[in-house]
């Protein structure tokens, strides 16, 4: 999981490489652990560091292609798991009133990122 999520964070985030310090903050965990779970998406060549000659205190970490496809996949996965355990079992019109609920926890706890909660999807209009 912590890894997927450092991959989700990257790719919100393609516009420009996110600092190793940057990832810790976003993943609550250290900066040691960060640093581990970045070396086995490196390991796997799913992520790339680099640091600048600039300022070598600073590591950016960006997704390689091989990054993407691995992460397209599994968001693919979890959609399918997600319609298996509440789309099969619901109608439209409460999947809709869930997704607006948790939306609306997830607001009002300051944890709603548009591009990370709804890739693609239109916000569920307000009741």
């Amino acid at each position: 999981w912590p890894e997927f999520e450092l991959l989700m964070r990257l790719q919100v985030s393609s516009e420009h490489p996110l600092q190793m310090s940057e990832i810790a903050a976003q993943l609550v965990g250290s900066p040691s652990g960060t640093t581990r779970i970045a070396d086995r998406l490196e390991k796997d060549a799913l992520i790339v560091r680099e640091t600048p000659r600039e300022n070598r205190r600073i590591v950016r970490v960006q997704l390689t292609d091989r990054g993407r496809k691995v992460l397209a996949e599994a968001d693919e996965a979890f959609r399918v798991i997600l319609q298996e355990t509440f789309g099969d079992h619901l109608t439209e019109s409460e999947v809709t009133e869930l997704r607006h609920s948790l939306r609306k926890l997830l607001e009002q706890n300051g944890a709603w990122q548009e591009a990370r909660c709804s890739p693609g999807l239109a916000p569920p209009k307000a009741s």
